[in-house]
């Protein structure tokens, strides 16, 4: 059976099959997906959304106009994962179109990006799943009539104006490793990661109040699927991200004297948490996870 591979440009669809379509995945030792590479967080006003990302303890790094009107703001951590903050005004082309759909309802995430650092093998894998895609500029998409659509997949792919102050968060931030999806169906989540290496099960957690749900674990990375009552709005998946921190009491420190309310810690399986509800981070729940030995 013939699989077809979509590749596209900004500009134009520039053909059919190549490399990085090979259906031969022999000698994959490795996950083609080990973890999380960002996640766009759409925002109304950017400026507002950076000021309040700064009152949470993080570092921003500011990042540019676009040639489409897009502008975004950059949590960064050392890993290479990172929470973008983005903006659009006007409905220049599909994708400024589509967050302004999307901000219609409010600030929230719109799209997470899964780390493949071999393209090449996660095309391999998608082929023999029999799944349309499209490459461009580095990042692996599904076309839009699709599903899941609002995952893409990426590379942690650096810019050569990081500076090591970008990684220094005052609330002591270090790496993004979990996302919350919720939806009343969400088959279509569990079989993809499931192909690309996570192993699902059911388990207790924590958000903030304890309740059972299903994790696929990666090996950088969770992802705990939530009913979809989770939803802060209507249709929307993603509801929630986990941050690694060394030191809760960092980020205690930065709320207070930003005078924010400070949440109560919570010890989980995986060790203890705080959690930042989404009326204040912009449309999403933030949790702040401390290993018990760090």
């Amino acid at each position: 059976m013939q699989i077809l591979c979509v590749r596209l440009t900004p500009a134009y669809l520039v053909g059919f099959g190549g490399a990085a379509c090979s259906q031969n995945i022999q000698g994959i030792d490795t996950a083609p997906v080990l973890g999380l590479d960002h996640i766009p967080l759409a925002v109304a006003d950017l400026d507002e959304a950076a000021e309040t990302f700064r009152e949470l303890g993080f570092t921003l790094k500011p990042g540019r106009i676009h040639e489409n009107g897009i502008q975004n703001q950059h949590v960064k951590f050392p890993d290479g994962t990172e929470i973008e903050l983005i903006s659009a005004s006007k409905a220049r082309d599909p994708l400024t179109a589509e967050y302004l759909r999307y901000l219609a309802s409010g600030d929230g995430a719109a799209f997470v990006g899964f780390y493949a650092p071999d393209m090449d093998r996660l095309a391999s894998q998608l082929d023999a799943d029999g799944r349309n895609y499209r490459i461009d500029d580095g990042l692996l998409s599904f076309p839009e009539s699709d599903e899941p659509r609002y995952i893409f997949f990426g590379q942690r792919i650096r810019s050569t104006t990081d500076q090591p102050a970008h990684f220094e968060h005052p609330n002591a931030a270090e790496a993004l490793i979990g996302v919350w999806i919720a939806g009343d169906d969400l088959t279509a989540e569990y079989q993809l990661l499931t192909s690309l290496g996570a192993a699902i099960s059911g388990q207790e957690v924590h958000i903030p109040e304890s309740l059972n749900a299903r994790v696929a674990r990666l090996q950088q990375a969770e992802v705990v699927f939530l009913a979809g009552s989770r939803q802060l709005v209507p249709g929307r998946r993603i509801v929630g991200a986990t941050i690694r921190t060394s030191d809760l009491d960092a980020l205690r420190g930065v709320l207070t004297a930003a005078s924010l309310d400070v949440p109560p810690l919570v010890l989980t399986n995986n060790g203890l948490s705080m959690f930042i509800p989404p009326n204040i981070t912009h449309g999403i729940w933030l949790e702040f996870r401390q290993d018990m030995g760090g």
